[in-house]
């Protein structure tokens, strides 16, 4: 999913990724860089609340660059 973030980001414009982390992932996605943030709006009463997390395309390229 990042690699092709990376792709569209040269080829279209992509600032970042988000996620939505159930409870359980959190951790996961924060060792790879995502920090969480605060939606406003689209938040549902019926199910449990994710955690949205975001990471800029510019972590994607650091760590791309560090693969490749």
């Amino acid at each position: 999913m990042l690699e092709l973030a990376a792709k569209m980001a040269d080829e279209v414009g992509c600032a970042g990724v988000v996620v939505d982390a159930e409870a359980g992932a959190v951790d996961f996605y924060k060792k790879y860089g995502f920090m969480p943030f605060e939606v406003i709006e689209g938040q549902s009463e019926a199910r449990p609340r994710p955690t949205t997390m975001w990471l800029s395309m510019r972590a994607i390229k650091a760590a791309r660059g560090a693969t490749h």
